[in-house]
């Protein structure tokens, strides 16, 4: 349900290394690297071309004198955090976003993984956040297997985040400091009015993922009869794809997954219908969506069909890179019509 290192052209994950380009695409051999180098080579240039335009403006940042007064010198060192407050940095900003963006496309793990980190960095710089990026984060760490890290990311937002008295040019405040929150919780917090569809639609996302967990694991129960239970224990262990689930104690040794699976089939309902309430267009775009994956809006409101599109490019690969998700929420779309 989730990426992992593999050669980018014959999927095998011994004796990896990476392109010396883009840094971010593994091949298992020289001669691979060299059969896929037409196919690659376009967007590995890209990625090139835009880690320089990042380390060109970085450098004149970290040689900035400042003026006393609006421009500090060396922001790395002096402003962390304020960044986009500081003028001089946009320009920085930009770049490292638009990086982030050269990277993503090119689907792999290492790909996935310098992207989330580049935006996590880019977080530390301008708490704030006034570019928006961390709509993207959550689906990032779902493709990585981090389903933990992408729901403490969005209790820690939805929660302190959403505080009216929390103030984002204190640095000693605590910052993303929620550390396993109860994925199993109730969504409820996260469905109001003003919710953030592209919250909801990872938290729908990892709750299938739980669900499709405790459906395997309720189908290997049935082994129990013919297996000893020591060894039907520890194919249970290799089952579930998510943390979380091969961390919940009670779901692992349980012998009846009925009352949890209703528990989230419920919550998946719930948020299913949030995101249909705050844009109509996304559910539809998730099961076709065509021109919607490379549209370039150039601005949005919420609950347009600009703002589907955006969040849609977030987390489109987290979804079908998950078996089984899509056609879950295809079946709820025509139970909801």
């Amino acid at each position: 349900m989730s990426l992992s290192p593999c050669c980018n052209l014959c999927g095998a994950s011994q004796g990896l290394s990476k392109c010396a380009a883009c840094k971010v695409t593994p091949y298992c051999s020289r001669d691979h690297q060299i059969l896929d180098r037409e196919k690659h080579a376009t967007l590995c240039k890209a990625v090139k071309r835009a880690r320089s335009v990042v380390e060109r403006e970085e450098q004149d940042l970290r040689d900035e004198p400042g003026d006393g007064l609006f421009t500090p010198a060396n922001p790395f060192e002096t402003s962390v955090g304020h960044f986009w407050g500081i003028h001089s940095t946009r320009d920085y900003m930009r770049a490292r976003f638009a990086l982030v963006e050269a990277i993503l496309k090119l689907k792999t793990f290492d790909a996935v993984k310098s992207a989330a980190d580049h935006i996590r960095d880019l977080l530390r710089l301008c708490r704030s956040d006034n570019m928006g990026v961390r709509d993207m984060l959550p689906a990032l760490y779902l493709r990585l297997g981090r389903d933990q890290d992408a729901y403490d990311f969005i209790k820690w937002y939805e929660t302190t985040g959403n505080e009216g008295d929390y103030d984002w040019g204190d640095m000693e405040l605590p910052y993303l400091d929620v550390v396993n929150a109860d994925v199993f919780e109730s969504p409820g917090y996260l469905c109001s009015r003003y919710g953030n569809v592209a919250y909801l639609v990872s938290v729908a996302l990892l709750k299938i993922r739980l669900l499709l967990d405790l459906v395997a694991l309720l189908n290997a129960g049935s082994l129990g009869p013919r297996l000893p239970q020591e060894l039907l224990d520890r194919v249970k262990y290799f089952i579930p794809s998510t943390e979380p689930v091969r961390k919940n104690r009670e779901a692992m040794s349980s012998t009846n997954y009925t009352d949890l699976i209703v528990k989230l089939s419920s919550q998946v309902d719930e948020l299913f219908s949030a995101v249909d309430r705050l844009n109509e267009y996304f559910w539809p775009a998730l099961l076709n969506p065509g021109a919607n994956l490379t549209a370039r809006p150039s601005s949005y409101s919420p609950g347009s069909r600009e703002d589907m599109q955006l969040k849609l490019q977030y987390c489109y690969d987290s979804w079908i890179e998950t078996p089984g998700s899509i056609d879950f929420i295809r079946t709820m779309s025509g139970t909801k019509k």
